[in-house]
């Protein structure tokens, strides 16, 4: 892997968005950039790194942000070409490519809007690298959040809605971004959305409800608290207790010690 040269890599990035309305000559000359920067020494699995499911070349972070940088005005510029780019990056069986396939759909203008959530929807299988899923629900989905946030609630409405464990746990991943924004107001729309999965929660999707709750906790510890001591003492609630005591740790200490009261003697 040769050594990164800011003005070096600048310019061939420059050269390289020179084919912008040219997917496929952009997306070959991607590959040969790619392979000009790639980690061939790093064996995937090494320190810690999990083995990537799809091809990569393991090129160092600034390598994509360079081109990023140097593509993101033009998406914004010309939507349609953007566009285009953006699904043929993500047709590359390559983690890098689709990793600026996310960034870069959160560049287009969300217009309509209904064609970024299914661009989303549509890419995610059961098998996508954790990543790209995280990739997607947050810079996939940056500009439908910030000019769109009631279409966003209706999308996630019906993605938390849908019988599918797999629709259901994307809908749990692009619900973090949203509590994670401060400027998104509306946190009491999201705990009706995740209400039910605080009452039962399936297993397959735990991990994502503690990682929302975790994110809620620490935007609003006390609207958070609030809304799980209403959870205890509604009905058919067989995992409330539970999520509770494995969140319990994001809350400061003086709530936690309500939730635990709570939990010992949920009201009724």
């Amino acid at each position: 892997m040769p050594a990164i040269h800011p003005a070096r890599l600048k310019q061939q990035a420059m050269l390289l968005a020179q084919h912008y309305d040219e997917p496929p000559v952009l997306v070959r000359s991607l590959h040969h950039l790619l392979d000009f920067y790639a980690d061939r020494a790093q064996r995937p699995g090494q320190s810690g790194i999990p083995r990537p499911l799809l091809a990569a070349y393991r090129v160092k972070p600034p390598v994509l942000r360079q081109v990023e940088r140097e593509l993101a005005p033009l998406v914004q510029a010309d939507p349609e070409a953007g566009w285009a780019l953006v699904q043929m990056l993500w047709e590359q069986p390559y983690l890098e490519f689709r990793t600026l396939a996310a960034s870069l759909l959160g560049e287009l203008l969300p217009d309509p809007p209904g064609r970024i959530f299914g661009a989303v929807r549509s890419w995610v299988r059961k098998d996508t690298e954790q990543a790209l899923v995280d990739a997607l629900s947050h810079s996939g989905l940056m500009r439908l959040r910030q000019e769109h946030p009631d279409v966003m609630i209706k999308a996630l409405s019906d993605l938390l809605g849908d019988k599918d464990l797999n629709n259901q746990r994307l809908g749990l991943r692009i619900l973090l971004p949203l509590v994670d924004d401060p400027p998104y107001p509306n946190l009491p729309a999201l705990f009706r959305l995740i209400q039910p999965f605080v009452r039962v929660a399936p297993n397959k999707l735990r991990p994502d409800i503690l990682d929302v709750l975790a994110s809620m906790a620490r935007r609003s510890p006390v609207e958070t608290a609030s809304f799980l001591r209403q959870v205890l003492t509604m009905p058919e609630n067989p995992d409330t207790a539970w999520l509770i005591r494995q969140s319990i740790s994001a809350f400061p200490q003086e709530i936690q010690e309500r939730l635990r009261s709570a939990v010992r003697s949920p009201a009724v």
